[in-house]
């Protein structure tokens, strides 16, 4: 049980970043709960997210989440129940408007800003996150491949590259894939011939043309930088458009038609 609430307590290490963002959340939690005299706002601000803390250090949550369902990988988000940024604004607002003397309050004001600013960090430092190329937030890459293959009035089958398989659904329900999101996700042991064909360092193009086309693939889409043992051309799928990263190639002897 003792490892379960380290296990708890170095996920709140890891969640809180350099730390001074979750002390100042805590001290939010605690001036509410000291201050606050509206039962509704109290329970909300304060009750409700130190029920949640005490529900996640329990250490029978851990194990029921981790141990018992397999979710190791996103007991993380339980703490997303926590309305973290709200509270500590509240709180702040509430503290600032109590100081009896204005300008006192501007410096305390600058202080909490300059606390929250250095507690954070700029989300773009994080592999996961990237800047916006486009108004669907997606990767322009996307947009533009599957601009060149989607034809009116009917689906299209293509194959993608792994780092590009979670976007496609979200631009369009007309591009179809043999595998998606589960072959990416270690602990689901989804396997899929074609999605290992296209993960390995050498792809052998024999067996990913084959595979491709025995599951109606029109495209293949292979990043430039991916290395495979023979050009493509060699067994009928021929280039049909490029990006500046990506090549499309399109099967000679499946060609889809606008209906």
């Amino acid at each position: 049980m003792l490892h379960m609430m380290e296990k708890s307590l170095n996920i709140i290490l890891e969640y809180g970043g350099n730390g001074l963002l979750t002390l100042y959340f805590l001290a939010a939690l605690i001036y509410i709960l000291l201050t606050e005299k509206e039962k509704g706002i109290r329970r909300i601000m304060a009750e409700y997210p130190l029920l949640v803390l005490c529900i996640f250090f329990i250490p029978i949550t851990p194990w029921l989440v981790c141990v018992v369902a397999g979710e190791e990988e996103t007991f993380y988000r339980f703490l997303w129940l926590i309305p973290m940024t709200a509270v500590s604004s509240y709180a702040t607002v509430k503290f600032l408007g109590a100081v009896r003397y204005k300008w006192l309050g501007f410096v305390l004001g600058a202080v909490a800003a300059a606390c929250i600013a250095i507690g954070g960090n700029p989300c773009y430092k994080s592999p996961v996150f990237v800047k916006a190329e486009n108004a669907y937030q997606l990767p322009q890459d996307v947009v533009d491949i599957c601009d060149a293959i989607v034809l009116p009035g009917r689906e299209v089958e293509a194959v993608f590259p792994h780092e590009l398989v979670p976007y496609v659904r979200q631009y369009t329900p007309l591009v179809m894939m043999p595998y998606g999101y589960e072959t990416m996700v270690t602990r689901w042991n989804f396997t899929d011939e074609l999605a290992e064909e296209m993960i390995k360092d050498t792809s052998v193009t024999k067996n990913l043309t084959k595979i491709a086309r025995e599951k109606g693939c029109h495209y293949i889409v292979l990043n430039k930088a991916h290395f495979i043992d023979e050009p493509l051309e060699n067994y009928d799928y021929m280039p049909y458009y490029e990006t500046d990263n990506y090549i499309v190639y399109q099967d000679a002897h499946n060609i889809p038609n606008p209906c």
